[in-house]
């Protein structure tokens, strides 16, 4: 296979790679000198051309149990069984690389398991596909490494769902139904009861407006017959009233100094000294306004109550000795 050309990834990518490679003394990382050119081109054309893949650094420990910081591409491959089906991997590049293959190792996710005697995959999730074991350099680089791993696992998926997870899988879709169904029927049951409530408080409030209306036709219905009763009593009064002006608008009007005759002299007497007595109330109010109103002078006003007081006395006095006479 031809070298892999360089390929421009993401600038925080290749800041991340050139930091990590420049580092010297006990933070190196076990990359020789002339490789680390190729180990930053191969990880940075894997960031380009499968994004979900992240170049970072970690703690790897061999087989031996040595332990090493070297560098790592982790993320997921996608498959092409559907569109949403991805495999969880961590690429290692050991210290040898890239005169050596990287190391591929499965990451299991909850619920999962490893198909058992998978071909390609170890009980420890170590992958060993073909193109590993054939690598050989500058021929083989990380991006054929991963599109031959998703060709080969969209064929033959190394996960199994176990037992468990799938009742546990079910439990909770059945739990997510009832809890689902449950609150609609809360949610119904509230509306429903806000409802009723809405309904009986309308039906309250329709029979209390009910039986005021029956009070004011009542009401109205005794009004009715008062009014009636009060239609008749104005008509027959009209009636009495008209008979009463059609049998004498034709008399001569009478004066009204004459409507009231004294029977005798004593009467006449006594009358004339009321109309006096009312006379001089009349003329002393009338000196009340004009001294209020500024039309008569304070002397002329005492003056004129002295003589129209003096006058009603005499005139009540007379009044009283006619009534006590009478008696």
């Amino acid at each position: 296979m031809a070298t892999l050309p360089w390929t421009p990834a993401t600038a925080a990518v290749h800041q991340y790679l050139t930091s990590a490679l420049s580092h010297r003394g006990e933070a190196a990382l076990p990359y020789a000198e002339d490789a680390r050119w190729t180990v930053r081109q191969h990880l940075a054309a894997l960031s380009h051309a499968f994004p979900t893949l992240r170049p970072t650094a970690g703690h790897f420990t061999h087989n031996d149990g040595r332990r090493a910081t070297l560098l790592r591409a982790e993320g997921t491959i996608p498959l092409a069984t559907s569109s949403s089906a991805c495999l969880p991997v961590s690429i290692w590049l050991l210290e040898a690389y890239p005169h050596l293959p990287p190391a591929v190792f499965l990451s299991f996710p909850p619920g999962t398991a490893l198909k058992p005697r998978h071909p390609l995959v170890e009980p420890s999730g170590s992958v060993s596909v073909p193109y590993l074991r054939s690598w050989i350099f500058p021929y083989y680089n990380l991006v054929d490494l991963v599109r031959s791993l998703a060709q080969l696992f969209s064929q033959d998926p190394p996960f199994a769902i176990s037992p468990s997870a799938i009742h546990d899988a079910k439990a909770k879709e059945t739990a997510e139904v009832v809890e689902a169904v449950q609150r609609h029927l809360a949610a119904t049951g509230k509306s429903h009861t806000a409802e009723m409530e809405a309904l009986l408080d309308t039906q309250t409030q329709l029979k209390r407006r009910k039986a005021e209306i029956a009070r004011g036709l009542t009401r109205l219905e005794e009004e009715k017959e008062l009014l009636e009763q009060q239609l008749q009593m104005l008509i027959m009064n009209c009636d009495v009233t008209g008979s009463w002006v059609a049998k004498n608008h034709r008399r001569p009007t009478a004066s009204l100094d004459g409507a009231f005759e004294p029977s005798d002299a004593h009467s006449r007497r006594t009358m004339e000294c009321a109309a006096a007595d009312m006379a001089a109330e009349d003329v002393m109010y009338a000196l009340d306004e004009a001294l209020r109103e500024g039309c008569v002078p304070f002397d002329a006003y005492l003056k004129s109550v002295r003589t129209m007081s003096r006058e009603q006395f005499f005139h009540r006095a007379f009044s009283a000795k006619l009534c006590s006479n009478s008696t």
